[in-house]
């Protein structure tokens, strides 16, 4: 007789359901977690402040993902291993762990899925999304690959303060981690975020910050970046607030007075929406470099200034546990706190919670 589990059922576009399901076994290669915290994302999409909540949009079809129907939504989550397959001998049931979303196609590494949330375009993306590790971890207990089980000091973290639900915050930063990385952000050089003052924005202060880094952030608002300065505490001394104009020339002269002895910042470092991905802070952000700087376009300024330019999708296995670690040891300081845990009946209720109460500084989190 198999166990049965609580799951949030997605059945296809705007029908979701709390169900009874079957609870997943641990096969060869996966663990089974026991669900602790799952993050729901939020964001402010742009500077015009039209709010979106990513997860809820897939949900109702607005993003239409593709997905093999039925599936248990979720990506990534802070669990407990509760049971481990034959040939796993480092992973014990147990221990506290942190579940990455993004998974690697085993005999294709160059193809990926998001857990629970995008099957992919390929055909052997679809063949895998839609088999073995099609579900996701809004649910009492999740499969992942081995690979993207991460285990989690107990001790330092409870040293640090934080609790396992906090720890729902690597879903951003370990993505930041990951651009930080892909730049080799070193400790005293200056990196600009713009705009950083968004979900997933803010989440790469964090990490320039983790990494000894100073940041210089911008916004159109003076408000919002007072706000999030006083937000991030003793270490918003090492964040210079900038406030854009929209003006290039204005904006660049500015950006590159932000940084010591103006010589210009190390890298830049955006997540932006794809609304913004042509506003006038991309091309300021490019003037305030220093040659040799790391950042995206236009085609002359790159060239003119020798600028390289690196796209990171998401974070890699090593981003996600050089973000632990750095937690365990006290130079990654998480910034959101808990706004919100909500239980698998709740679910329309978190979600319009989160649509409401995005920024930096809070976090959504469903508690099966």
């Amino acid at each position: 007789m198999s166990v049965s589990m609580n799951a949030l059922v997605l059945h296809g576009p705007g029908d979701f359901r709390h169900e009874r399901v079957g609870k997943p076994e641990a096969s060869a290669g996966s663990v089974v977690v026991r669900v602790i915290a799952a993050p729901i994302w939020d964001y402010v999409g742009n500077e015009h402040d039209r709010l979106t909540n990513p997860q809820s949009e897939v949900l109702d079809g607005s993003l239409p993902f593709p997905h093999a129907y039925p599936l248990i939504f979720g990506t990534c989550c802070v669990g407990r291993i509760d049971e481990v397959g034959p040939d796993v001998a480092a992973l014990q049931p147990g221990q506290l762990v942190f579940c990455d979303h993004i998974v690697y196609l085993r005999d294709a590494p160059e193809k990926r899925i998001v857990l629970g949330y995008h099957g992919g375009h390929s055909k052997e993306e679809l063949k895998f999304s839609s088999s073995h590790y099609k579900d996701g971890c809004f649910a009492e207990y999740a499969r992942f690959p081995t690979e993207n089980v991460h285990v989690v000091n107990e001790q330092r973290i409870a040293q640090r303060g934080v609790t396992p639900a906090q720890l729902g915050e690597i879903s951003s930063v370990m993505s930041a981690v990951g651009a930080a990385n892909s730049i080799h952000v070193r400790p005293g050089e200056t990196v600009l975020v713009m705009p950083g003052t968004g979900f997933f924005s803010s989440s790469a202060i964090v990490a320039a910050l983790g990494l000894g880094a100073n940041v210089v952030v911008t916004s159109r608002s003076k408000d919002t970046l007072d706000a999030l300065i006083e937000h991030f505490g003793e270490d918003g001394k090492r964040i210079t607030p900038l406030v854009l104009t929209g003006d290039v020339t204005a904006d660049a002269e500015a950006l590159r007075a932000a940084t010591p002895d103006d010589k210009g910042a190390d890298a830049y470092i955006d997540f932006s929406s794809p609304e913004m991905a042509w506003g006038t802070h991309l091309e300021a952000g490019l003037r305030a470099l220093k040659r040799f700087g790391n950042v995206p376009l236009p085609y002359l300024t790159i060239r003119a200034n020798s600028i390289s330019l690196i796209g990171s999708f998401a974070q890699n296995r090593q981003d996600v546990e050089f973000t632990i670690r750095l937690i365990e040891a006290g130079n990654l300081k998480l910034r959101k706190d808990v706004a919100g845990a909500f239980g698998l009946q709740e679910i329309d209720k978190a979600l319009r919670f989160a649509k409401e109460a995005p920024g930096w500084g809070k976090m959504v989190v469903i508690t099966p």
